[in-house]
């Protein structure tokens, strides 16, 4: 009897317990469904613009954004994802006249600027830029999808202070080359990656001239670009004063004499041939976004391309990274609104179709990188995948002083090609006359 008892109160207790657990799992599960949804709730609230209908003033000061492209890749995936939010396109054809600094001081401040990396100094300078740090908090904004060459350079120009920009664009360094040229003098085309005393060697063989034509062997990059490349910092940040006569400065000079002793490559006042479309000249060491616009117009040769030329000593590095940035007024009244514009802009869906339509994407995914300019297809058939067998080099330097002295950087070959002065001279000279610039800017 006691067992007979025992077991129907087993059976009892284990048709409560049983009870109790289902109950506490229902519970359970209700509650995490509630929390989940709430938490989607907030994921919603925070991706969409809840407030009234704003049109955002939008200038590109520097990054080539036309009016087309304005339309039809940030106004219109804005508007399609945020409805209250409209983009007024202003852009910069007069620093003077329409610039950032003309605008602020008339009243009429931009909710954003689309500048690159290197003109961000100004808009720290004039207390202009907001730090992104609570908008990349806010969105959970993972900055390692971007190039780790931008992320570096985000915090770098932020003089320890925040991040006061982010990327939307990226521009790569590249070689284009007439296979023409190379055809008629016999000369192996350039491998997918050269250092740059093989770039001076094919530029000696391919300059000549021939049936009264001169051919130039190459165009080679601005100073300012080649020096960056190299990791030579042109001023002292601490002291404030220029610096242009250091071993790193002289070692790239070097490379640039050497191309001016060649026989033809300085022509009259030309030291630096740059119209590659002529047909005479083999090779240009440029900006991918620039060769785009290039070959667009249906060159009159056979053309290719490879990656950036790179110093021995650093293999790895092509150009210098560049990249288009936005950034946002600190007294924008608009925040939220300009917020949700650049989670827009920094979508996978935005990035993949302005990498598509030529506005090479700043995500690190090299599958994606590989889709650039596939709209147009003028790249179908040529070597576009050389150009990302090198990474962009990370600048030297992030000082304010930089527009003040690329002028006399540019100015040291110049120098040395019509003038004839020897590097040291021409270095020493140039320095003296940026650092009087420089105090005169103090």
């Amino acid at each position: 009897m006691f067992r007979k008892r025992y077991y129907y109160v087993s059976l009892a207790l284990t048709a409560l317990l049983s009870v109790g657990v289902l109950s506490g799992c229902g519970t359970s599960e209700k509650n995490n469904a509630n929390e989940q949804a709430e938490k989607d709730s907030d994921v919603k609230t925070i991706n969409e613009y809840t407030g009234p209908p704003v049109e955002l003033l939008f200038l590109d000061a520097n990054t080539g954004i036309t009016i087309e492209k304005f339309e039809e890749h940030f106004a219109k995936p804005v508007k399609a994802k945020h409805p209250n939010i409209s983009l007024k396109l202003l852009k910069v054809t007069s620093p003077a006249k329409d610039g950032i600094e003309a605008l602020v001081a008339a009243g009429t401040i931009p909710d954003i600027v689309a500048d690159s990396n290197t003109g961000l100094n100004k808009y720290l300078d004039m207390d202009y830029a907001e730090d992104l740090n609570p908008m990349i908090k806010k969105f959970n904004i993972d900055l390692n999808r971007f190039e780790p060459a931008i992320v570096d350079t985000l915090h770098g120009l932020g003089r320890n202070k925040g991040i006061f920009g982010l990327p939307f664009a990226m521009n790569y360094g590249a070689l284009l080359y007439n296979k023409d040229i190379f055809d008629k003098f016999g000369v192996s085309y350039p491998e997918d990656i050269i250092t740059w005393d093989k770039f001076i060697e094919l530029t000696n063989k391919l300059t000549r001239k021939d049936a009264e034509v001169q051919y130039i062997g190459s165009a080679p990059p601005t100073p300012v670009n080649w020096l960056r490349q190299y990791g030579a910092s042109n001023f002292d940040e601490k002291d404030e004063k220029a610096v242009l006569t250091d071993d790193k400065h002289k070692y790239v000079f070097s490379l640039q004499e050497k191309l001016f002793e060649i026989p033809g490559f300085v022509e009259g006042n030309k030291w630096r041939p740059t119209n590659m479309a002529g047909g005479t000249i083999a090779m240009q060491a440029g900006w991918i976004m620039a060769t785009t616009t290039l070959v667009s117009t249906n060159l009159p040769f056979d053309w290719d391309l490879s990656a950036y030329p790179v110093f021995k000593e650093n293999p790895t590095y092509g150009n210098s990274v560049d990249f288009g940035m936005l950034i946002v007024s600190k007294a924008s009244k608009h925040k939220e609104a300009a917020y949700q514009v650049i989670m827009t802009m920094i979508s996978d869906e935005v990035q993949e179709r302005l990498n598509k339509n030529g506005q090479i994407t700043a995500l690190k995914d090299p599958k994606l990188k590989m889709t650039y300019a596939q709209d147009s297809q003028i790249y179908n058939g040529k070597n576009l995948q050389a150009i990302f067998k090198v990474s962009p080099a990370p600048l030297p330097d992030y000082s304010r002083w930089k527009s003040a002295t690329d002028t006399f950087i540019n100015a040291v070959a110049q120098d040395m090609a019509l003038q004839k002065k020897d590097i040291n001279t021409a270095l020493r000279e140039q320095e003296e006359k940026a650092n009087k610039a420089m105090q005169e800017l103090k």
